[in-house]
């Protein structure tokens, strides 16, 4: 037993899962897990250091002590954990290495549907199939995640200067498992908002020093608090109080008394919304590096951005001939796996994914910001990253032959040049986009790799001459590319043929 799985601390709930490090078990929703030794010794060191990014050399020392280990051989590992525990329960942190993301279940979710509820995320499911004990992981399905209030972790603030209804209102969240805090006046509330971090701000409007209008006028002016979901409880009434709070920003708004079948439901939505768009706003940081942080997703952004940038594009080769082959969900198991391991490959030399098409994907290095480096660092990196997703999928294959299946073919192309990066689309269907001739290469030269022998990565001049000769080539026939008024060279990497 390697010294990860010994480690203290690493035994407990998190969320779906029971780790019992004693018995060197997995449990997923009660049922018992199989996982290979390495796989489970990375999983005990991950938890373990879960506070924390755990570097790839650390993780390898772990759990290959003593052994000299390519970094492919932990990266196939962390694809085999993610296929068991869902994508986003381990993540990775380009240039740093990786941290186990799901959340320490409270004691009262120990089980069933609320060690589901407790995990904060969203996980792959699993199924346990026949006396073989195989487990395939299946798709993760949106509608088994739980409303935010059921998880207990949200944090609460009330503004109330009635001691009776703040009292009263507190208890009846904190039965509802949240935690909360209070604030006898909007100026207090204020403070604690601009120093504390909350879910959701339950406002009395008549309250001294400062009251909810005003507070809702300073909220909506602080881009740190504008997200930050409000539920306004008053006794004032009229149409015209209520629009003016929805004017400002305020989420709902509930009449005192306050009738405690309808506030559970107001603020379970409310959380839930703001879970969904803390989500949103994740995949967009990821997706888009350009937008501006701490704006809404749906804002219009004022102009783009042009840059030098080296763009990849890869795709699985003869995906449909595999697919002929094997039942639909085996093919999507495939697709899913595929793209987890070229994530990784991409995201560790700090390119973005722009696009992902089932069998294919686009990328770009260098176009994320005045930090970003320049042609050659960020050619450098996207070659890096072909080269490692090519290590990648031998590993991969290495696998399926052990399963008795057939291999998968990569094939991938690289441009440089200039880019347009930004947002683009309507208020209510926008998207980061990159485009440029560079794009059409990269497309057009992954085309061409795919006809040539399998693992070819082909890049076009000028991400030949800012590589300055770092790594071998090979020239092949010169070819009218987009953005190219005449037949260039082109390149194949000699180390990926």
């Amino acid at each position: 037993m390697s010294s990860a799985a010994s480690a203290p601390g690493t035994a407990g709930q998190f969320g779906r899962f029971e780790i019992l490090t004693a018995e060197r078990r997995l449990r997923v929703d009660g049922q018992a897990v199989a996982l290979g030794s390495r796989a489970f010794d990375l999983l005990a060191a991950l938890v373990a250091r879960r506070d924390r990014v755990v570097p790839k050399d650390e993780l390898i020392d772990v759990v290959w002590p003593g052994l000299v280990v390519e970094d492919n051989n932990l990266q196939v590992q962390i694809s085999a954990l993610r296929k068991v525990l869902g994508a986003q329960a381990i993540a990775t942190v380009p240039g740093r290495g990786y941290q186990f993301t799901v959340a320490v279940a409270a004691p009262a979710a120990a089980s069933g549907e609320s060690a589901s509820a407790s995990a904060g995320m969203t996980q792959g499911g699993v199924t346990q199939g026949g006396a073989s004990g195989k487990v395939e992981a299946m798709v993760p399905r949106p509608q088994e995640r739980p409303a935010a209030a059921a998880s207990g972790k949200c944090r609460l603030l009330v503004a109330d200067d009635n001691k009776v209804n703040r009292l009263l209102l507190c208890r009846s969240l904190e039965l509802m498992g949240h935690e909360v805090a209070s604030a006898e006046n909007g100026r207090t509330a204020l403070d604690k908002l601009r120093a504390e971090r909350f879910d959701l701000l339950l406002l009395d409007l008549e309250m001294p020093e400062l009251d909810g209008f005003s507070l809702l006028e300073q909220r909506a002016a602080d881009p740190a608090l504008r997200e930050l979901p409000v539920i306004v409880t008053s006794s004032l009434e009229g149409v015209a109080q209520v629009a003016r709070c929805i004017e400002l920003g305020a989420d709902d708004y509930l009449h005192k008394p306050v009738n405690p079948v309808l506030l559970k439901a107001r603020v379970d939505s409310s959380l839930e919304r703001k879970h969904l768009r803390d989500r949103q706003r994740e995949l967009l940081a990821r997706l888009a590096p350009d937008l501006p942080q701490g704006r809404h997703p749906d804002a219009e952004v004022a102009g783009g951005r042009q840059s030098e940038a080296t763009l990849l594009a890869a795709r699985l080769r003869d995906v449909d001939a595999l697919a002929a082959q094997q039942p639909a969900q085996e093919t999507l198991e495939l697709l899913s796996s595929w793209t987890t391991l070229m994530l990784d490959a991409i995201e560790g030399q700090g390119g973005v994914v722009t696009q992902i098409a089932g069998d294919s994907l686009a990328a770009v290095f260098g176009a994320a910001g005045p930090g970003a480096g320049g042609v050659a660092e960020s050619a450098a990196s996207a070659v890096q990253a072909a080269q490692e997703m090519g290590e990648l999928v031998a590993g991969f294959n290495a696998e399926r032959a052990a399963l008795g299946k057939a291999p998968i073919a990569l094939a991938v192309g690289i441009a440089g040049g200039a880019v347009v990066t930004g947002q683009a689309g309507t208020p209510r269907r926008a998207a980061w986009v990159c485009v440029g001739a560079a794009v059409q290469r990269a497309a057009r030269l992954e085309a061409l790799a795919s006809e040539q022998v399998a693992g070819t990565v082909l890049i076009d001049a000028a991400t030949h001459a800012a590589l300055a000769g770092r790594v071998a080539t090979g020239a092949l026939s010169p070819l009218a590319l987009p953005g190219s008024a005449a037949a260039v060279p082109i390149h194949a990497l000699k180390a990926a043929a």
